[in-house]
């Protein structure tokens, strides 16, 4: 269950210290923590709390295997939902 004026989500979103993505520059992508890129597990667009959303205007994206939600205007892990919504996308 949800609140839906801000879409916060009851259980399964821990934030984290905020923390910046590596970023390989020979092959001109941004890495998350555990590893995955967009070429391998990819990342979508979701709220602030990792929740599926549609891409169009997107603050945030979740990475696909690991949950981490990612800030995207400063490529900032901000927390981590295991369990999100996944949404109709």
């Amino acid at each position: 269950m949800k609140n839906l004026k801000d879409q916060t989500p009851i259980t399964g979103f821990k934030p984290l210290e905020r923390e910046e993505m590596r970023y390989h520059e020979y092959l001109d992508y941004w890495v998350c923590k555990c590893g995955s890129f967009e070429k391998t597990g990819g990342f979508n667009a979701c709220t602030k709390y990792g929740n599926l959303i549609s891409p169009i205007a997107a603050e945030y994206c979740r990475c696909e295997r690991c949950g981490r939600v990612i800030e995207i205007k400063t490529h900032t892990i901000i927390g981590i939902n295991e369990n999100p919504d996944r949404g109709r996308f």
